[in-house]
């Protein structure tokens, strides 16, 4: 439950995921948080196929639109729910004390190979 949709203009806003408030069947779509297909990558769902947040396949695209558990507002305004990427910007984590990556690359610890 650490995921946030947010935007930037016309107004910036964070939209932070809570469970839901009723006890409604919506279990899978609220802990939908990220997921992804050969076509495109996605933040949140709806029972619709519709997502808080959509980018396709070669990140120049995306789309919004308000999902459950992030009671978001589309991200690209009200105008429109498609809009265009300029720019994706991609950070990496690393400890201070040396400069070792955050995720795991060069840790035993998180090889899968023996998961698949």
């Amino acid at each position: 439950g650490e995921c946030f949709l947010f935007r930037a203009t016309p107004e910036a806003k964070c939209y932070k995921w809570r469970p839901s408030e009723d006890d409604t069947k919506t279990d899978a779509l609220l802990e939908q948080f990220q997921v992804s297909s050969e076509t495109y990558i996605a933040m949140g769902g709806n029972k619709d196929g519709s997502s808080g947040l959509r980018l396709n396949e070669d990140l120049t695209k995306g789309e919004s639109a308000p999902a459950v558990g992030f009671n978001n507002d589309p991200l690209a305004g009200s105008e429109s729910d498609m809009f265009e990427i300029g720019l994706v910007e991609v950070y990496r984590l690393v400890r201070e004390i040396d400069g070792r990556p955050v995720d795991g690359e060069d840790d035993p610890m998180w090889n899968l190979d023996g998961c698949r």
